[in-house]
């Protein structure tokens, strides 16, 4: 089991099913492999895939996660499911500041705005919403589980 578990939403257009959509990560990288979760569609959102990935090292989930964002047919990415280990979320830069033990925490920048807050904990990623707030909260990459 990897650290990461990643699972996309795909949009109602889209041609291509969840395994089409992550089989070229499964191929580019040796840490990652499929991960099945069984998803209740009366408490969780139905338009997550029951397929997902299993990631074992942040630079292959930073790198997935990259090239998922930019993917037409995906919606939406929740980046944890019930294999997790440990919980990412999307920071705005500035926000990282509010954080009051940021040697708690493992970054990865995405892009020139956004990095990965990466949580070893449940109790820890709920500390880290609360300190940075909404506002420094990049909108979705939650959890459909």
């Amino acid at each position: 089991m990897g650290a990461f578990s990643l699972y996309v939403r795909l949009s109602d257009d889209a041609v291509l099913d969840a395994e089409d959509v992550l089989a070229s990560h499964v191929d580019a990288h040796d840490s990652v492999s499929y991960e099945r979760a069984d998803i209740d569609d009366d408490r969780n959102d139905p338009g997550v895939s029951e397929t997902g990935l299993d990631i074992g090292d942040i630079e292959a989930f930073a790198s997935v996660f990259a090239d998922l964002k930019d993917t037409e047919a995906v919606e939406g990415i929740s980046l944890w499911g019930p294999g997790s280990e440990r919980y990412p979320v999307e920071v705005y830069h500035y926000a990282l500041r509010n954080l009051s033990d940021p040697d708690r925490y493992q970054f990865h920048a995405i892009d020139d705005r956004v990095t990965l807050l990466i949580c070893d904990t449940p109790a820890a990623l709920r500390q880290a919403k609360d300190e940075i707030g909404p506002a420094g909260l990049v909108e979705g990459g939650e959890a459909k589980f």
